[in-house]
């Protein structure tokens, strides 16, 4: 009777394993869809915001020759006074600071979900370290490295901008930083176009 309760009892566990496994790579397939969607979304949310602050607002400013040449006085001036933006100029509806705080909190939001995606992905990552797999998916590793560069370049100017620090350094930043972007636009369309099958199958999948 007690060997007939266990044999019972270790073939429920097998069948609700069974069960269970269809259940959790549907959630996982489901997780992985919902993230990388909301990266597509935000990432374009993030990357028109910044080409809008770029393109409407920073072009032009003072040239290195009048920045070397007042440097006390220049570094005594906000970012938007040695740019010389109008920040109460409108673009699509909305100022300088305006657009600065959307992508700030795009930002912020894509990163968030970058340190999920790269989590929930970091045995690939380990794979590729440790099995020498770099060269293979030499694409990817360069889209994470330009990603890093452009969130570290993006924020600094933030955090100097809350600590009061000088309006020279932040420019650099920020100048650094939007030069790097134009590279790591042409790195995530060719990661989408190489990707927009899975989007299609993975949402088939889900749809049944």
């Amino acid at each position: 009777m007690l060997n007939q309760l266990i044999d019972k009892i270790k073939k429920d566990k097998k069948n609700w394993a069974k069960f269970q496994d269809p259940f959790k790579h549907m959630k996982r397939t489901f997780d992985n869809f919902l993230v990388n969607n909301l990266l597509l979304v935000s990432g374009l949310v993030m990357v028109f915001s910044g080409l809008v602050l770029q393109l409407g607002f920073h072009m032009g400013g003072p040239d290195e020759h009048q920045v070397s040449a007042q440097g006390v006085q220049f570094q005594s001036m906000q970012y938007e006074q040695l740019r010389e933006i109008d920040t109460n100029k409108m673009v699509c509806g909305y100022n300088y600071p305006g657009w600065s705080t959307i992508h700030k909190y795009v930002i912020v939001f894509f990163s968030l979900l970058m340190i999920y995606h790269t989590y929930i992905h970091w045995k690939w990552y380990k794979g590729v370290i440790t099995k020498h797999l770099i060269g293979k998916n030499r694409q990817v590793i360069i889209l994470s490295v330009l990603f890093l560069l452009v969130a570290v370049t993006g924020l600094v100017p933030w955090f100097i901008d809350l600590s009061g620090g000088t309006g020279i350094f932040r420019m650099l930043f920020i100048e650094i930083h939007d030069k790097i972007t134009f590279v790591l636009i042409g790195f995530l369309i060719l990661h989408f176009v190489k990707r927009a099958k899975w989007f299609v199958t993975t949402y088939t999948k889900l749809k049944r």
